[in-house]
């Protein structure tokens, strides 16, 4: 909703993963230009989960970000 969000994302330097449920539909779209606008981001989708995915599965969230911490030599 606010064009400076959206035209800051190729500004962001540090490592970045977008994650989201694979039932919110209307953020899917989004997600994916989220990812591609931020440079280096990995897309993290979670089964079965709305627009809350780290309530709705939280072992497979923190599964993926426990991943994305580790690729990244983060953790």
């Amino acid at each position: 909703r606010d064009a400076r969000v959206i035209e800051s994302l190729p500004g962001i330097k540090v490592p970045s993963v977008v994650i989201v449920g694979a039932d919110d539909t209307p953020f899917l779209a989004a997600s994916d230009y989220m990812a591609a606008k931020i440079p280096g981001a990995k897309k993290a989708v979670i089964p079965n989960a709305g627009h809350s995915a780290n309530i709705d599965q939280p072992a497979a969230f923190n599964a993926a970000l426990m991943g994305f911490l580790k690729d990244a030599k983060l953790i």
